[in-house]
């Protein structure tokens, strides 16, 4: 993982970051423990040190405040955050993917 930057405020929209570089816009952003907090809507400011707005994820929204001064961070290519393994998925699903063979 990448450091993004610290989260500075919180506005109508997301949180605002200042970032040493931007990344592009939807990329997927994450805290330090590999959970998304949501992805990059928009990049403004200076070109030398640009500010962006992540739009949280939905689980993230009660608890948007609580990411203030927190480090947030993007993935570099072939990593993976967090998500299902094929293993963990529901017995359901499992039933469907083997219907479709």
């Amino acid at each position: 993982m990448r450091l993004l930057g610290e989260v500075s405020h919180v506005t109508k929209r997301g949180l605002v970051l200042r970032v040493p570089e931007a990344p592009k816009e939807s990329t997927l952003v994450y805290d330090g423990a590999k959970r998304r907090v949501g992805s990059i809507i928009d990049i403004f400011g200076p070109t030398s040190m640009p500010y962006i707005c992540v739009r949280p994820a939905i689980g993230v929204k009660d608890d948007i405040a609580s990411l203030v001064g927190k480090e947030l961070y993007i993935m570099e290519e072939g990593e993976r955050g967090e998500g299902r393994k094929r293993e963990e998925m529901p017995r359901m699903w499992k039933r469907q993917a083997r219907a479709r063979l």
